[in-house]
């Protein structure tokens, strides 16, 4: 019988699972897992690492994500309605003209 054997770099989770940085390559079945301390904690990620992590993740899943034209767009209405709100309170902030008393 041959011994199929392949290493893969992981994370030991506080749950006790473990999150594999790849899929095994070895065929379904029974497995023997040792697991050893691989070295040095990594570094604290930041969230630019986070960012990098959730795209790849979304890519991997064909997620395609949102373009810079979708992006920019979101952001000049989101613009224009602030300005709207903005002028509508100016509007409310000024004394009503009138032929008051």
């Amino acid at each position: 019988m041959q011994v199929i054997e392949e290493t893969i770099d992981a994370t030991l989770e506080s749950n006790a699972e473990l999150r594999l940085t790849h899929p095994p390559r070895l065929p379904p079945g029974p497995v023997r897992v040792t697991i050893r301390v691989a070295g040095p904690a990594r570094p604290q990620r930041g969230l630019a690492d986070v960012i990098r992590e959730i795209a790849t993740e979304q890519r991997s899943r064909s997620f395609p994500g949102r373009s810079l034209t979708d992006l920019n767009a979101e952001e000049d209405a989101c613009l224009a309605e602030d300005a709207e709100r903005e002028r509508e309170l100016d509007a409310a902030r000024r004394p009503a003209c009138g032929g008051g008393s």
